[in-house]
């Protein structure tokens, strides 16, 4: 049996109506890029993960020009929710043909299990115990190998502000992960970087942003001009898992780096 191909993108920020800009730069645009260079490069896939700030100010049209997009590829898409996304909104559409919001997923002989770390009012994480109550038991019941997705990353990044956004009960997370050694990996978005870490035996994995950047190790907001980039996993029929990050072979020219916020 071949390996499973994964491809999670993240970070897509998409505006309220197409063609609009932010940072100077159309997010839309990098977004569908972002998904053409993957498939070029390296597609097809068996799933695709959009792993939160799906959109920015979203709103129901913003939503639905993410489902057209994915469409495109007739290719299984799960959808998580970052900090700037309508979760409720999310559930209405963005659960059409190929895209959905489901929070756990059998693909050959891995799962895929999706937690939502929303913290109404916040831009920081946090798993309720419901989140945490589903994991465990789905772990529990089902001893294949698991990728697990989130939105804000659980262990610090060594950029002190965005450190400041991670999920708040992390450990909880971690405690129940390291508990199941079906647990291969832990994959996030959020931190509009790349990183890779352990926890135990797990690996622990975060996702440049289709859009814009932040600069590695930074202490307050600071952008980066690294191109757009995804993340492809190789999940393997023995549970072995592989993941190497790539960007697009771009120049980010029209990104306003002089801005303090976004």
């Amino acid at each position: 049996m071949s390996a499973l191909k994964v491809l999670q993108l993240t970070d897509l920020h998409i505006l309220p109506h197409a063609g609009d800009k932010m940072l100077g730069i159309d997010t839309e645009q990098y977004f569908q890029e972002t998904l053409a260079h993957a498939h070029a490069t390296h597609g097809p896939f068996d799933l695709i993960l959009l792993t939160g700030d799906l959109g920015q100010d979203p709103s129901a049209d913003s939503y639905r020009r993410i489902c057209k997009h994915q469409q495109t590829y007739q290719t299984p898409c799960l959808c998580l929710p970052g900090n700037h996304d309508d979760w409720e909104l999310m559930e209405t559409e963005l659960n059409v043909g190929f895209v959905s919001c489901r929070k756990h997923l059998l693909l050959k002989n891995w799962q895929i299990i999706a937690l939502n770390s929303q913290k109404p009012g916040s831009p920081a994480g946090f798993l309720s115990q419901e989140e945490l109550v589903f994991l465990q038991q789905t772990l529990s019941t089902n001893d294949m190998p698991a990728l697990l997705a989130v939105h804000h990353h659980c262990v610090a990044s060594g950029s002190s502000w965005m450190d400041t956004m991670q999920i708040e009960n992390g450990e909880a997370l971690l405690a129940i992960a390291e508990r199941f050694v079906q647990v291969k990996a832990i994959t996030c978005g959020h931190l509009h970087q790349e990183m890779q870490t352990n926890h135990e035996q797990i690996a622990i994995f975060a996702t440049p942003a289709s859009c814009f950047q932040f600069k590695p190790f930074a202490t307050e907001f600071e952008l980066d001009e690294l191109a757009p980039g995804y993340r492809v996993f190789e999940l393997g029929d023995d549970g072995d898992l592989r993941s190497r990050c790539y960007r697009l072979p771009i120049s980010m020219n029209d990104l306003q780096t002089n801005l303090h916020s976004y």
